[in-house]
């Protein structure tokens, strides 16, 4: 499991004006890179840069991601939105703040460079979050006080909370928008009712409501009622017409829900595609899904497919936005690995699987164990949707409800809710300017 680290980098002279001058790009959105010795750290963990600029100071701070090698014991240290800090901070008076038995660690990282261990990253939190407000923001899912609040999160929770967060990564994915967003998350010390209560700037159940925009989308009604709602709205850096705004809703308290599910709007083709999340149990050497006929996985299958009949009663459409290669929207990922982990903004991997599929592989008798028992494996399963694929599908609108069919689906969501589920309604907004379509 990716751990997120700070990255101390003492910036050569000869490489200080060309680090700071670089082409960022269009956008602003290209990396600067800097080779530096090779160190351990996972990709998809976050990785704050402490850089130096200034002999003896900290005058920057900046994301960064551990890239490809870059020769014989090199790697390339990727760093985005590279700030400059208001006021430089002192090595030394970084030092003078630590206990002492941190404090020579902390000199041999800043002599050469590179990662702090964990204990003496959680001292150098501590004292740069009193030293700099700005910091501070960025460092507060390194501290300690977070860390203990992780901890404490129970079984239930954690497996709710990592359902919750796939949902949002998918749903952030599908829009083009991003995901560094989901990295800020921090565990609420009230109540905790969702994942999206942990991030910055989301709204409040009141709040939601006030908003007229969203009344008029299909299904709201349904998600207005639910006791327990919060939203944010995500833009993609630099690109303000590439916004998706994500409700989650649910009727219990994080410990009593019974799992969760992505609902993904696209407001320009007026497309719902409904995406349920399971756990593939771990079983000897291999992740594995068992169900049984009236258990509730068989009882929300039937609940898809009477939809599926009502929808295919409704007259055809006829305007071209309307065009989907299947209008069934109902899809299924069987995650191998539900894992928690506030620091990751990958998604789990998995198999997808489109409804119409799943039913004719549970019909064909593929999906049989050697008692009988009904068995789903990565081995027995055959073909599926890659992740990716996945994306690509709902992001174009070519998977999903037509126009007209997306007028029914207020009934399902109630139904979700009302079952202990958190619903994750994502809509993907119509472009501010320019054409109808999704970003490449």
């Amino acid at each position: 499991m990716g751990i997120a680290s700070i990255y101390i980098l003492n910036v050569r002279p000869d490489r200080r004006s060309t680090l700071l001058n670089a082409d960022r790009g269009y956008f602003g959105r290209s990396p600067v890179t800097e080779a530096v010795p090779a160190f351990a750290h996972s990709r998809k963990a976050p990785l704050i840069v402490l850089a130096s600029f200034e002999d003896g100071l900290i005058t920057h701070v900046g994301e960064g991601r551990k890239g490809a090698s870059a020769g014989t014991g090199l790697v390339r240290l990727n760093m985005n939105s590279l700030e400059e800090l208001g006021r430089p901070i002192s090595f030394e008076l970084i030092i003078a703040s630590i206990e002492p038995k941190f404090r020579g660690p902390l000199r041999k990282t800043i002599a050469v460079g590179g990662l702090l261990s964990p204990k003496t990253q959680s001292a150098v939190v501590a004292a740069l979050s009193e030293m700099d407000e700005r910091l501070r923001a960025k460092l507060v899912r390194l501290s300690e006080t977070r860390r203990a609040l992780i901890a404490e999160l129970g079984i239930r929770e954690r497996e709710n909370l990592a359902l919750q967060k796939e949902a949002l990564t998918a749903a952030l994915e599908i829009a083009g928008v991003g995901t560094a967003d989901v990295l800020e998350w921090t565990p609420e010390t009230d109540e905790r009712t969702s994942f999206l209560d942990g991030l910055s700037g989301a709204r409040v159940r009141e709040d939601v409501m006030l908003h007229a925009d969203m009344m008029s989308l299909p299904g709201f009604a349904a998600i207005q009622d639910a006791p327990h709602i919060a939203a944010r709205t995500f833009a993609a850096e630099g690109n303000p017409d590439v916004r998706v705004t994500v409700i989650m809703a649910n009727r219990l308290p994080l410990e009593e829900q019974t799992g969760s599910d992505l609902i993904y709007f696209n407001e320009a083709f007026r497309s719902f595609v409904f995406v349920q999340y399971k756990a593939l149990e771990k079983i000897r050497d291999q992740p594995e899904f068992r169900w049984a006929d009236k258990d509730q996985f068989s009882i929300e299958i039937e609940r898809m497919d009477g939809l599926i009949e009502k929808l295919d009663k409704l007259e055809p459409d006829l305007d071209p936005n309307g065009f989907r290669l299947t209008s069934n929207p109902f899809l299924l990922k069987f995650c191998s690995r539900v894992v928690f982990n506030p620091d990751d903004r990958g998604l789990f991997p998995g198999i997808y699987l489109p409804l119409g599929l799943w039913k004719m592989l549970a019909s064909s008798g593929r999906l049989k164990g050697s008692k009988g028992g009904n068995l789903l494996t990565y081995a027995n399963v055959g073909r599926r949707l890659s992740g990716p694929e996945f994306v690509s599908l709902v992001a174009g609108s070519w998977v999903g409800t037509t126009i007209s069919q997306s007028k029914s689906l207020e009934k399902l969501i109630r139904d979700v809710i009302e079952g202990g589920r958190t619903v994750t309604f994502a809509v993907k907004h119509r472009p501010l300017h320019g054409k109808v379509g999704f970003v490449e």
